[in-house]
């Protein structure tokens, strides 16, 4: 049982039909510049699971959903989730005893045929009432109850803020919420059954004190191993002294009144020697993002159940306390995570990003219509109306930014080429040391030679040796002089071609290995074969059987002078 997509109605900007599917991207970034709707999506699909209406305290995923600029219009907020689910799960849903007196015992027995596996359940945001679009039921009760059992079964929605919530420096740990914990108290007790599932944080005021502290021992053990493998993915800084001291303030009496127990968290530095402590809000914010981030996602209570597979996270400008380089690894991080789970997160920033984890066919781009109203639309619809220059245009108009001079650096060596699929070729193919940019076709790679140059950048620009390549190759020796145009280069000619493109350069055989490798038709582009290996899990161990195609590649490589 999984979600397959949300369909979003009159959810506070957001009119009508706008669609989020899962089935093709299981990594979703949503783009775009401030008071787009980007948050207001990832608030919609949180609200369709009810099991999340108890964090609307903090969230506010389920207040002021009407259009506020449309003031007067009614209220008729809804979200709609199509749901694969196999007849077993659904029977199992029914043979829950409430829904077992609502319909009969053996009723659903004569609906099987009418059954299809896909279901479109549409949740009510005013009423919070659910109903199942099918004439499997046509009570409106039953659709609600017959929904939530649905839903309880399905993987968890999880949202993840920017962490701007603070953590507390001490955090009350009442009996009464043993039962259902919430906030920091439920990941806290998370934090203590993933270290041993007989631990808990609601008994360490029944036992003796040495044991208590042996407890608490084992659990900080637990939490500083995940800290510090997690430090080392992200590499915030060079510190790796740095570890959590974790506190158990026992309950108190003062003046006739009661305090209640209490866990506290601090940072221990050793430095020359000397246990230095700080508060976790004293740290930097990149520090401060990291550990929340660590503790909500491995000590998350929600995801106990199914370990989080097949969940679906949502997250909220991740990561914009982290230098640039923490960034490009956090991206990898929510590449790993999305290989089980759905993963769909918005960003500013194009670290996030980064063509060779992301596919750019992946990417969304949330924009106004007409001052208000929100659609969401892949970057190939999107149209700035400044003019497409490259492959990644569309991102840097999105995001309202432009490539940087640091990023490239002026100590690398540039080779510009005519497109993304280049682009994937040659970083797979070719064993070089090289940073190859890709540009949107042949006459683009004139304006990023204008980047170069400006820049002080190293580069060589390189075009397929056909008609178009050799109309801009002659051009660009033109207008940049000959100073410049050994840095001018066509793909070399094989035997007695009069043209070339880069295509001609993968063995025909090992392209058909590519396809059959990757299992994907015989009768599939040269485009999407590509694309489908540079993203292909088992891309190394396939390109280690390409032989010929390397061998070929070198041979461009020879062209190349900086």
């Amino acid at each position: 049982m999984k979600y397959l997509s949300f369909t979003i109605n009159k959810y506070r900007a957001i009119e009508n039909g706008l669609t989020v599917l899962l089935e093709k991207h299981r990594l979703i970034p949503v783009i775009g510049i401030n008071e787009c709707g980007k948050t207001t999506i990832l608030h919609a699909i949180f609200a369709f699971d009810y099991c999340n209406d108890s964090f609307n305290k903090n969230i506010h995923h389920l207040d002021d959903v009407k259009n506020l600029y449309k003031p007067g219009q009614k209220n008729n907020s809804k979200i709609s989730a199509k749901i694969q689910i196999e007849w077993d799960e659904f029977k199992e849903a029914l043979d829950d005893p409430e829904i077992k007196i609502m319909t009969g015992v053996n009723s659903y027995k004569r609906k099987k045929i009418n059954f299809t596996e896909m279901l479109v359940i549409t949740r009510d945001l005013i009423t919070k009432k659910y109903d199942i679009n099918s004439d499997l039921f046509t009570d409106k009760d039953l659709n609600h109850r017959l929904s939530e059992k649905i839903i309880s079964q399905l993987p968890y929605i999880l949202y993840f803020d920017d962490f701007r919530d603070s953590i507390p420096d001490e955090i009350e740990i009442r009996n009464e919420n043993e039962n259902d914990p919430k906030g920091w108290v439920a990941i806290i007790e998370r934090l203590f059954k993933k270290t041993d599932e007989s631990f808990s944080v609601f008994e360490l005021s029944k036992i003796e004190e040495r044991e208590r502290k042996s407890i608490i021992s084992q659990v900080k053990k637990i939490l500083n191993n995940t800290l510090t493998r997690e430090w080392q993915t992200f590499n915030l800084d060079d510190s790796d002294a740095l570890k959590i001291s974790i506190e158990y303030i026992p309950e108190s009496e003062n003046n006739g009144t009661t305090k209640p127990a209490k866990i506290k968290f601090d940072i221990l530095e050793t430095v020359e020697g000397n246990d230095c402590y700080f508060y976790i809000r004293d740290r930097s914010k990149g520090f401060f993002w990291f550990f929340n981030f660590v503790m909500k996602l491995e000590f998350n209570p929600k995801i106990v159940s199914n370990d989080g597979v097949d969940a679906i996270y949502l997250l909220d400008e991740p990561g914009s306390y982290l230098h640039a380089a923490a960034q490009s690894r956090l991206c990898r991080k929510l590449k790993n995570l999305s290989t089980d789970n759905n993963v769909i997160y918005c960003t500013h920033s194009h670290y996030l990003l980064d063509p060779e984890i992301i596919p750019i066919s992946s990417i969304r781009i949330s924009e106004k219509v007409n001052n208000f109203g929100i659609k969401l639309i892949s970057i190939y619809e999107y149209d700035s109306g400044t003019g497409n220059k490259n492959a990644f245009q569309p991102i840097y108009d999105a995001l309202q930014t432009k490539p940087f001079l640091l990023d490239l650096g002026s100590n690398e060596n540039i080779v510009l080429t005519e497109g993304i699929y280049d682009f994937y070729c040659f970083n797979m193919f070719m064993n070089s040391g090289y940073k190859f940019l890709p540009s949107q076709n042949a006459e683009s790679i004139l304006y990023f030679i204008s980047l170069m140059i400006g820049w002080n950048i190293k580069f060589n620009a390189l075009w397929d040796n056909d008609k178009e390549g050799k109309e801009y190759w002659n051009t660009a020796k033109r207008k940049f002089g000959n100073d410049l145009k050994d840095k001018m280069l066509l793909l070399p000619l094989k035997g007695k071609q009069r043209k070339c493109i880069l295509q001609d350069f993968v063995d025909g055989h090992e392209l058909k290995k590519i396809k059959e490798e990757i299992g994907i038709p015989m009768d599939s582009s040269f485009d999407k074969t590509i694309a489908t290996l540079f993203y292909s899990d088992n891309k190394n161990s396939i390109i280690q059987k390409l032989q010929k195609t390397k061998d070929n590649f070198q041979k461009i490589n020879l062209l190349f002078n900086f």
